[in-house]
């Protein structure tokens, strides 16, 4: 395990921005879960908004890059156990 380990780094996330009726949003996130599947990549919905002035939906799509990025995270320890302290 890195000590230098940047968890919440920009670069180990895609983000897709999608914004248009709550149907065609579904449907965005449905594709992308299918192609990058969550329980591999971690992906999910990480906004949903409704935009009144658009009369639309606006969400954004995160996931990890790669499988492997996900499983460190995943597996990354937390605080307590990476500093040796007991809860």
């Amino acid at each position: 395990m890195e000590d230098d380990f940047n968890y919440w780094d920009p670069e180990h996330y895609e983000i897709k921005e999608v914004s248009g009726s709550e149907k065609l949003c579904i449907d965005a996130f449905n594709a992308e879960a299918k192609k990058y599947p969550p329980m591999l990549y971690g992906t999910h919905i990480l906004l949903k908004e409704f935009n009144e002035e658009k009369d639309e939906f606006e969400i954004t799509i995160r996931r990890f890059k790669t499988k492997e990025l996900c499983k460190l995270h995943v597996l990354y320890p937390p605080v307590c156990v990476r500093k040796g302290e007991i809860l």
